[in-house]
């Protein structure tokens, strides 16, 4: 809940006088929520006491309603209405301080025609106290203040350009530098590769001969151990006495 306060006056023959006992209407603007709870549009009232002032507790407003605050019983004096936001606040509020919107759209209401005025200084620092201090004022200081000050801007923003450059140049280097490192790496790894492949194959073409060597050398041992024997078996023939056989014819006969 967020406290409200009122306070009213009324013109008199001594300045401002309190407007006591008089009506003060509060509505929403339309149904709303509490959590879980819908609350209806109905209405309460509040008198204001003997010094003019009144006191209620509200739920703050969102985007979905405001509230319709009527002081003034009646319509052919000073009454008044306006249709104001609620803020959420553990502070009370003045009625005075609150935001007036329009009643259809809920959106803040235009100038009502109020006189605008502004006020007149000599720097900026003193326009920024001065508009911290009347928020609801314009504050204007010397034009060449104002060029000098958009003038440092200016270089500001253009040395925080060139900052910005310089950076994304070095960043763009390094990345370079990177990609440089990264592809002198894979075409190492791939000419370690290709030479692994090639001792791979020179290996296999070594075996292969070695092999048809071996098989070589087996056949060639084959075939002088084939004749060796062949002129062994003739040289037993050749070697047979011609009186033996002489002796042998003669025993037959």
């Amino acid at each position: 809940m967020t406290q409200i306060k009122f306070d009213f006056g009324h013109p008199s023959a001594d300045g401002v006088a309190v407007l006591a006992g008089e009506l003060v209407h509060v509505v929403p603007t339309g149904r709303f929520k509490v959590g879980k709870r819908i609350v209806v549009r109905d209405s309460f009232d509040v008198r204001l006491s003997e010094d003019g002032t009144a006191t209620v507790d509200v739920t703050p407003t969102d985007n979905t309603f405001a509230y319709e605050v009527t002081v003034g019983e009646s319509p052919d004096a000073w009454r008044f209405v306006r249709c104001v936001q609620v803020p959420d606040s553990t502070t009370p509020v003045a009625f005075a301080d609150l935001v007036d919107v329009d009643a259809a759209t809920l959106a803040p209401a235009l100038n009502d025609g109020a006189a605008l005025t502004y006020l007149l200084t000599s720097s900026l620092q003193d326009a920024q106290a001065l508009s911290a201090a009347n928020p609801g004022q314009m504050v204007f200081y010397p034009e060449g203040k104002a060029k000098t000050v958009a003038s440092q801007i200016l270089e500001d923003l253009t040395d925080a350009r060139a900052v910005v450059e310089a950076q994304s140049a070095v960043a763009a280097q390094a990345a370079n530098a990177a990609q440089a490192a990264s592809d002198a790496s894979q075409a190492a790894s791939a000419q370690v590769t290709a030479v692994s492949d090639s001792i791979t194959e020179s290996k296999a073409v070594v075996e292969s001969h070695a092999n048809e060597a071996l098989t070589a050398i087996d056949e060639a041992v084959k075939s002088v151990k084939d004749k060796a024997s062949d002129v062994s078996g003739e040289d037993r023939t050749d070697a047979v006495p011609t009186d033996s056989i002489d002796s042998a014819s003669s025993q037959e006969a």
